[in-house]
This record gives C-alpha cells, sequence and structure tokens, in this order.
C-alpha cells in the first residue's frame, strides 16, 4: 500500500484502525469492550474498502453457555509490514485517536459533525452524543 486512507478521527473505523496500527489483533469482543459497540464487521469492512490490508485468523473460543458450546470467530489484524510502512503518519494518527478517546471518555469531545435523521415519532438522532434539547427540566 502506498497511499494511506485515514478515516476522520472520532469514528469506529478510526478507533479499529488505531488498535490495529498498534500492532494488536483485535476480536469483535475486543471492540466491543473498547469502543462499546457490538458490530466490529462494518469498520473492518470500511478499512478494507480504502485499501488497508486487513488479514483475520478463525479462532474457537469457549462461551460461558451452559451447554459448553464453543464459538467460532476471527481475530483481525494488520500485518507488520503494513504498520511499518505506514510508519510515522500512522503513529501519529494513533495519538490523535488517542488523544480523541481521552477527551471523549473526559467529556471533552464530541463526534464528528453528522446531519440529524429525519426527525419524527420515534426517529433516533445520528452520531452518540445525546440530544441537546431542553425540555425545561434541570436537575
Amino acid at each position: 500500500m502506498s497511499a494511506f486512507t485515514f478515516p476522520n478521527v472520532g469514528t469506529l473505523p478510526s478507533r479499529a484502525l488505531a488498535m490495529l496500527l498498534q500492532g494488536v489483533g483485535i476480536t469483535h469482543r475486543d471492540f466491543w469492550l473498547h469502543a462499546g459497540t457490538y458490530r466490529l464487521s462494518d469498520p473492518i469492512f470500511i478499512l478494507r474498502e480504502r485499501g488497508w490490508n486487513i488479514q483475520d485468523n478463525p479462532e474457537t473460543v469457549p462461551t460461558s453457555d451452559p451447554t459448553q458450546r464453543s464459538a467460532h470467530i476471527k481475530r483481525y489484524y494488520l500485518p507488520q509490514e503494513v504498520i511499518s510502512a505506514a510508519g510515522d503518519e500512522g503513529q501519529n494518527y494513533v495519538r490523535r485517536v488517542k488523544e480523541w478517546e481521552r477527551k471523549r471518555s473526559s467529556g471533552m469531545a464530541g463526534t464528528i459533525a453528522v446531519a440529524p435523521a429525519v426527525e419524527s415519532a420515534g426517529a433516533n438522532r445520528q452520531g452518540t452524543d445525546q440530544p441537546k434539547h431542553s425540555t425545561g427540566f434541570s436537575l
């Protein structure tokens, strides 16, 4: 890969890529614990579409199911040569994502700007921030 395309900081693909650029192999559960989302496949799909050579290894892991059932999962990783090729640009990106995550966890950073969903009965807003509408009630 000669030209790296980095997703916007603060997106789920950015958070997955930052983990991968640190040489961490990540599973669905790892990403759930890290980013609070149950879905890793979509950020991986987006990163692959943008040319990131993300590899995966299938694994079989035990579950907490009383039947002692096992689950088949994948562990995603970037080959070391891709991490090396990303070089300083990749490591600077990791620092920016980590700084965003630090600010986010302390309530100092929002998500990227996104257009709100249509506001009709039952419609959810896009993004992860709570809506900023006042009901006139405060604690």
